[in-house]
């Protein structure tokens, strides 16, 4: 695998795999996850999701091939329809995603099914892409995060909302992790790549987090 895709040596310390869960005293918990697999029960606790999935089929086979994986897809509508799946089944009261242009309108669409209340905010990653975020709940936030770069827009989140643990179901190297951890409040995630999500154990380490295994468990598997 090349050097650029290991994440740095952060999952030689903490080396995250599939079947365990890592967390935190505070009743955080992540784990190495398919989202074609069934949900760890942990993530129902979740009651804020924030997550910032592929955005189209290309990006998607791109992680698969980062996690060191050869099970592409040849559609991207059936990670979605899974996304959305794992979504209802936590049934957060309040949802945000981060989607590009491409899938902007079909996400929107989807949340709809879920939320009576939907905004949307243009927004940046890398302080310089564009991108939208998609707020689904009960009733609308006076949050304004049009122009916001995205790892401002979750800490304002993690800060703002009213909630009592934040979910991420595709956690990356952990901004929604480290922004619940900032803000003195629980998270729950899962991530398909057990490098990156290594990244976020070592950063809380590095804040003076005790990171350590909470539970070894078997992994179920569902057919896709």
């Amino acid at each position: 695998m090349p050097s650029k895709w290991l994440y740095g040596d952060a999952w030689e310390y903490f080396p995250i795999a599939f079947g365990q869960i890592w967390g935190l005293a505070n009743g955080s918990r992540v784990a190495v996850h398919n989202i074609f697999d069934p949900l760890p029960d942990f993530m129902a606790q979740a009651d804020l999701i924030f997550v910032d999935p592929p955005w189209n089929l290309g990006n998607l086979n791109t992680f698969y091939t980062k996690a060191g994986r050869k099970d592409y897809l040849a559609s991207f509508v059936p990670f979605a329809d899974a996304l959305f799946r794992r979504i209802a089944k936590i049934s957060p009261q309040t949802c945000y995603i981060e989607i590009g242009n491409q899938n902007v309108d079909n996400f929107i669409d989807r949340m709809g099914l879920l939320y009576p209340v939907l905004q949307r905010w243009p927004v940046t990653y890398y302080r310089k892409h564009p991108t939208w975020i998609i707020r689904g709940s009960l009733s609308p936030t006076p949050l304004d995060l049009t122009g916001i770069d995205e790892a401002c827009c979750i800490q304002i989140i993690a800060q703002s909302e009213i909630y009592e643990t934040i979910g991420d179901l595709c956690m990356g190297r952990g901004l929604v992790g480290l922004a619940a951890y900032a803000a003195g409040k629980p998270f729950v995630g899962t991530e398909l790549n057990p490098r990156r999500l290594a990244v976020l154990l070592q950063k809380l380490a590095q804040r003076g987090a005790t990171v350590e295994i909470i539970k070894e468990t078997p992994c179920p598997t569902e057919p896709f």
